[in-house]
């Protein structure tokens, strides 16, 4: 035990010296970089050299002393290149850094060794700081796992949190003080955005826009709990389509959550039957523009348009309540014949779609490995995920844990586009 003690105070003392061997080495960076820092510092050291210049006239001494004279202008001199070299610590100081390695110990985010992290850089973006900070022994998982004590501690709501350029540099974004997730914001179509492949969801902490891109991430699994919200976000994605003009394809086998506008005849489906058939009108098309594409030659529907100068819609099949559609559970043989074709069909959108502009939302309630077969899952690259009671329930849905620390509000819920970091938002009140 006092061992281990005293092998902790040495790291720590560690730590310690390399922080402030990182300052200095900060700010040589910033004098040798920025022409007022230098312009600052050559004042501070020139005022350096003066003083010591005054002290060593003063302090020449005669007569039998003299002989001490070089060894005290020696002295000063070398307290003048000390002084100088101690000048460039509050050109690489960050303000409060040391105030976060205080609070990350407090609050028990430290490695083995109870090293805390140490920040290494800090920017402004708005209301956003992108705060990086260095430490050994604690992988981005344990980040994770420690979000919210991490916004305790710092009195931040946190953005996101992404691995650096090595295993011992993390990247947080976050937003000092007031949380504006907490706020019930409606939504107003001036904030559609203009782009044909962006659906606006709602506001991260800093109350900045969060969209998902259909052109980017074509196909999604949305997910959550009962009281979540996740239909408000279905109206709201599916009246965003309506205005950019896509062709919307909604399978609804509850029946009562969207209004008469989305039950168009071959467009709406809320049994398995008409569900076949819909899906069979979406393969045609795809084909159809495969077909087109081939024979002029270009790739996507991005590429059609530019060539052509035509326009294309653009093509969305919603799956409202999978787990009604295609949990085999309890059905009879030519029930899971049905599930196994439909699935089929969903798979070849999955698949080629994206090219096409046809992309797919499947949304449940259900967060367990029926809801959702897992050959399409694996086609459903992004992911919207609202509270979950476990982390089992999460795992299913995101892979991991992240959703069961989630609170449990309406309308909040986890983003993931595949870029690496997770964003969590609060959905825009949608009112049909």
């Amino acid at each position: 035990s006092i061992y281990m003690n005293n092998n902790n105070e040495r790291l720590q003392a560690e730590t310690k010296r390399r922080y402030w061997w990182d300052v200095y080495c900060n700010g040589v960076r910033h004098i040798r970089g920025d022409s007022k820092m230098a312009g600052k510092y050559m004042l501070l050291c020139a005022l350096v050299a003066t003083v010591v210049c005054v002290a060593i006239m003063q302090s020449r001494m005669d007569g039998v002393l003299s002989v001490f004279n070089p060894f005290v202008y020696g002295t000063y001199i070398v307290a003048g290149v000390v002084a100088c070299a101690a000048a460039v610590i509050p050109f690489g100081y960050i303000r409060h850094s040391w105030d976060y390695y205080d609070d990350f110990t407090r609050a028990g985010i430290y490695n083995s060794a109870r090293e805390a992290p140490l920040l290494e850089s800090v920017t402004q973006d708005g209301k956003i700081l992108r705060l990086t900070f260095t430490i050994k022994g604690y992988p981005l998982e344990q980040w994770e796992a420690a979000r919210t004590v991490i916004e305790s501690a710092l009195n931040v709501t946190i953005i996101s949190i992404a691995q650096g350029s090595s295993n011992r540099l993390f990247r947080l974004s976050v937003v000092p003080g007031r949380n504006l997730l907490n706020s019930n914001i409606p939504w107003s179509d001036t904030y559609i955005d203009a782009d044909v492949t962006k659906i606006v969801l709602g506001i991260n902490a800093a109350g900045v826009p969060v969209s998902i891109d259909l052109g980017k991430i074509p196909h999604w699994l949305l997910a959550a709990a009962t009281g979540m919200g996740k239909t408000k976000l279905v109206q709201l994605i599916l009246h965003q389509l309506t205005i950019k003009g896509y062709d919307i394809y909604l399978a609804d086998y509850k029946g009562v959550d969207f209004g008469v506008k989305y039950r168009q005849q071959g467009h709406y489906a809320d049994n398995d039957t008409a569900l076949a058939a819909m899906l069979d009108t979406v393969l045609e098309e795809l084909n159809k523009r495969r077909a087109v594409f081939s024979s002029i030659g270009c790739a996507n529907i991005d590429e059609y348009i530019r060539m052509t100068g035509k326009i294309l819609p653009r093509t969305m099949v919603l799956l409202d309540e999978t787990s009604m559609i295609l949990d085999a559970t309890g059905r009879d043989k030519d029930g899971k014949a049905t599930i196994s074709s439909l699935t089929n069909k969903l798979l070849q959108i999955g698949r080629l779609g994206r090219a096409f502009g046809i992309y797919l939302l499947v949304a449940t309630q259900r967060t367990d490995v029926n809801s959702v077969p897992g050959s399409l899952k694996a086609q459903l690259d992004g992911r919207i995920c609202g509270h979950t009671a476990d982390a089992q329930s999460s795992i299913v849905i995101l892979d991991d844990g992240s959703a069961s620390k989630l609170p449990a509000t309406p309308g909040r819920y986890i983003i993931r586009n595949g870029s690496g970091v997770d964003e969590i938002i609060q959905a825009y009140n949608y009112h049909q």
